[in-house]
């Protein structure tokens, strides 16, 4: 185990690695320079599909997040033609019902708003088909293609715009906020975009769908426009288009999913949480497009969570479910007498992770974006058996990179529990003990899947590259293994949950991998929590941590999150003032005097899930314990996580410099701390 006052001094030589293997494995300008598909549709005719690729911007960019192209692949030729490239940011891709037009969603101009638009698939020039004043969200086609039904918000009233043209420029929190409305707006090739028909007044509408027959519209929506609503309040509407009247159709028990109507316009198959404590989308639903009959569908005693759901025929589903590492594809008639899921695509035997397929009823084309351990995200085609056949090549760099080894591992819990987790090994591993970074999930209603992991956030290759091994575990009250598992942790924040990921680290000691003398931890978020308490409550058997947005105090963070209601509801169980107590005791920052751990320290200045006073609270918590080696860094302007190159890249190499230092050069928790300032490192000042 670590020593707790001090360290010996320790290299990168202790373990056997090759000096030639370190030098040929990821870099981290490598992992922020590469490609990934992100989305794809099928045209209706299934003989095409479009597809984004995003890449992060570089340094000397205009600061923000990474720049989305599209592009169009033919599915009989496998050729591909750029449609919108450039230094731009794309989104909302979908096919004109015709197949004629793409449209998709951006904002072109320094000050202008997301906007649908649309042109043609043979070519020609993009034409803007909205003037929304605030900017676009989700949006549908009319079956028939002559009009196309967009969310927006409310614009501000003119009173409102003139008081603070006047300096009258309050803030009322939570209040008078503005409605999300659906709009209607005829589409013409052509003619000049509109605002729109409000046919929503008094909701926060957050997503919709059509009916194959173009009489209703199906929308997701909250009475209030925050984040917190949208999460756990959030309802099924109906509306009619011919006279504009709505109503609720389904009072959803937890959270919402995705929702699909039939061919036939007869039902709606829906995803969601199979409870208001169920902390995540779990469960298949279908009803009467009315909203009658609304029942779960999901098999008994559902091994995963199953995620989105798309209809293959009228009387046939095809979902995506997580189940342990490996999501599967099934089909399953939801009609009277249905017949149990049949598993159509196994993750494990295709060896590509994959989403639910972008597909249309009657076409036997499928288009997917999928990844593997070796592979990041690529485009696919599917026809409903077999293994994928893979369509794009990106990331050509990685031809020449070596990776560690990527394994599945399983652990026994201290109460028997079993528990599994990806390993990744240090490039050119042969054997002996190596220093271990363990990467907790955030969440908790997330989970590992045995894929192409490495991010940002997440460096798992790059560190690889450095001679770590990486362990990413799937503790209790992770998703991915059923309801029930998920369960587990349910009002226990940081009890068995976080006790299964020091039990995966004595495995691996046990196992003769892991170095228990250095061994690291890291994470986001509820990652961040996991982070923050195994520095403090567990600080003897870790020699480093990166927090990254977590939770150091759950009372305050309670009060100053944007979601409050889904914490108190599929986390805690209870509100604040029947559980302090307990959410004293499971606070870090109480245990703030026994850290011995080196701890780095990161927040966004703008992030209102895990608000950044709660980074603060960390930090001074430690510093008035006497505590030498405990840094905070804000970033200017990112929230929940890093969008902007300069905040991810100086992520990574702050986090790798950290890591280095106390876990390879061995430096002791009582010296001095690694340089502040790595701008030098990152080749950002002139020679």
């Amino acid at each position: 185990m670590r020593k707790r006052f001090g360290m010996l001094l320790l290299t990168v030589l202790t373990f056997l690695i090759p000096a030639a293997a370190l030098a040929a494995g990821l870099t981290p300008a490598q992992l922020l320079d590469l490609e990934q598909v992100r989305g794809t549709v099928l045209s209706p005719d299934g003989k095409l599909a479009a597809y984004t690729v995003s890449r992060n911007r570089a340094l000397g960019d205009k600061p923000g997040g990474a720049w989305t192209r599209l592009f169009v692949m033919d599915l009989k030729t496998e050729t591909s033609r750029p449609f919108v490239t450039g230094k731009v940011s794309v989104g909302g891709v979908q096919f004109s019902p015709d197949s004629r037009f793409l449209s998709f969603t951006t904002a072109r101009g320094p000050e202008a708003k997301t906007q649908i638009w649309v042109l043609p698939v043979d070519g020609g020039e993009a034409q803007a088909v909205t003037r929304s004043p605030t900017g676009v969200g989700s949006y549908v086609w009319s079956p028939d293609g002559l009009a196309i039904y967009y969310v927006d918000t409310d614009a501000q009233t003119a009173a409102v715009k003139e008081l603070k043209e006047k300096g009258y420029n309050l803030n009322f929190f939570e209040e008078n906020l503005r409605h999300r409305t659906v709009r209607r707006v005829p589409f013409v090739w052509g003619e000049a975009p509109g605002e729109g028909e409000p046919l929503v007044a008094d909701l926060a509408v957050w997503s919709l769908q059509i009916s194959p027959d173009g009489n209703w519209l199906v929308f997701g929506a909250s009475e209030r426009n925050l984040i917190d609503d949208k999460y756990v309040f959030q309802d099924l509407y109906r509306l009619n288009l011919s006279d504009n009247s709505y109503a609720m159709i389904v009072d959803t028990p937890g959270k919402l999913g995705n929702y699909t109507i039939s061919p036939d316009s007869k039902h709606l198959a829906w995803t969601g949480a199979a409870s208001q404590q169920d902390h995540a989308v779990s469960s298949l639903y279908v009803c009467g497009l009315d909203g009658t009959g609304n029942r779960n569908v999901t098999p008994a005693d559902f091994p995963g969570h199953i995620r989105s759901v798309v209809w293959r025929d009228n009387r046939t589903v095809l979902y995506v479910s997580d189940e342990g590492m490996y999501p599967r594809l099934s089909l399953q008639t939801v009609g009277k007498g249905a017949a149990k899921r049949r598993v159509v695509y196994d993750s494990e035997t295709t060896g590509v992770i994959t989403g639910l397929p972008a597909s249309r009823p009657g076409v036997k084309n499928m288009v997917l974006v999928g990844h593997n351990a070796t592979t990041p995200r690529e485009l696919y085609l599917w026809r409903g058996k077999g293994a994928p056949k893979r369509l794009t090549h990106h990331n050509e760099l990685l031809s020449g990179v070596e990776l560690g080894e990527q394994r599945v591992v399983r652990w026994s819990a201290r109460d028997g529990l079993e528990i599994e987790g990806l390993l990744l090994l240090p490039v050119g591993y042969t054997g002996g003990r190596f220093p271990l970074i363990v990467h907790v999930h955030g969440g908790p209603e997330s989970n590992h899947t045995d894929g192409w992991v490495s991010r940002y956030s997440v460096p798992g290759q790059v560190q690889c590259a450095r001679g770590y091994g990486v362990l990413l575990p799937n503790y209790r009250g992770s998703t991915g293994r059923g309801v029930a598992f998920a369960g587990l942790a349910y009002g226990d924040p940081a009890g068995p949950e976080f006790d299964d990921i020091v039990d995966g680290v004595d495995y691996l000691i046990a196992e003769g991998l892991a170095d228990g003398d250095r061994v690291g931890v890291m994470g986001g978020s509820y990652g961040g929590y996991a982070t923050n308490w195994l520095t403090t409550y567990y600080s003897d058997r870790f020699a480093a941590g990166v927090t990254f947005v977590g939770i150091s105090d759950l009372v305050s963070k309670r009060f100053l999150t944007n979601i409050p209601y889904e914490d108190e509801f599929v986390h805690m169980a209870k509100p604040v003032r029947e559980s302090w107590d307990l959410m004293t005791e499971r606070s870090p920052v109480k245990y703030a005097d026994q850290c011995r751990t080196p701890l780095l320290i990161l927040h966004g200045d703008r992030d209102h899930r895990v608000h950044f006073s709660q980074s603060q609270e960390m930090f001074r918590a430690l510093k008035m314990a006497g505590h030498p080696a405990v840094r905070l860094v804000y970033y200017p302007g990112e929230g929940h996580g890093n969008s902007k190159r300069f905040g991810r890249e100086d992520f990574l190499a702050r986090n790798l410099a950290w890591f280095d230092y106390y876990l390879l050069d061995g430096h002791a928790w009582d010296g001095p701390m690694p340089a502040a300032d790595i701008s030098e490192e990152m080749g950002l000042l002139a020679d």
